[in-house]
């Protein structure tokens, strides 16, 4: 039997679909908001993966972030896989329609995916083939969306390039 792959799934998404193929054969750890929250992923992820318990955590900040990341390495032992796949929506079409709080939220995922990788990828280096994945949202296209588009691309291009040296792959889904 193949070794499972240990996959970080911080934020996991609702609806899992998208990134089933990325994580169908891994050991995966997740995070989420709440309890009840945990317990539907939970329910929805042991349908496609083996999974673990998270820590509950939201916040975007180093001091929130940094204890999920560990209790994931300590679970697993060690991070092979980290998935970003933030849940973003992008409503209105032209500039003056744009919600604030869309872009505010595009804007903190583009935060929490850099906290994210900060504090995950002293667990990842020198790992078997060692992956950060950052899942583009699906739906509706504005200046939001295009926003953190382009900046994920650039993100995943600049961190690709610069941790290639250490076995650590970057790339968009």
């Amino acid at each position: 039997m193949p070794k499972k792959r240990k996959i970080f799934l911080p934020f996991a998404p609702s609806c899992l679909a998208e990134i089933s193929e990325l994580i169908m054969e891994g050991e995966v750890y997740y995070t989420c908001a709440d309890t009840e929250t945990a317990a539907g992923l939970e329910r929805r992820l042991n349908e496609i993966a083996c999974c673990s318990g998270g820590c509950v955590t939201a916040e975007m900040t180093l001091e929130a972030i940094a204890p999920s990341v560990v209790s994931c390495a300590e679970s697993l032992g060690a991070i092979e896989m980290l998935v970003y796949a933030p849940e973003l929506t992008a409503r209105g079409e032209l500039f003056l329609d744009l919600v604030e709080e869309d872009f505010t939220e595009h804007t903190a995922a583009l935060n929490g995916l850099f906290m994210l990788c900060k504090c995950a990828l002293p667990y990842m280096m020198g790992g078997e083939s060692p992956e950060i994945v950052i899942v583009r949202p699906r739906g509706q296209k504005n200046l939001t969306s295009d926003m953190y588009g382009a900046a994920v691309s650039a993100i995943a291009e600049s961190m690709n390039n610069e941790l290639a040296e250490y076995g650590v792959r970057v790339r968009l889904s």
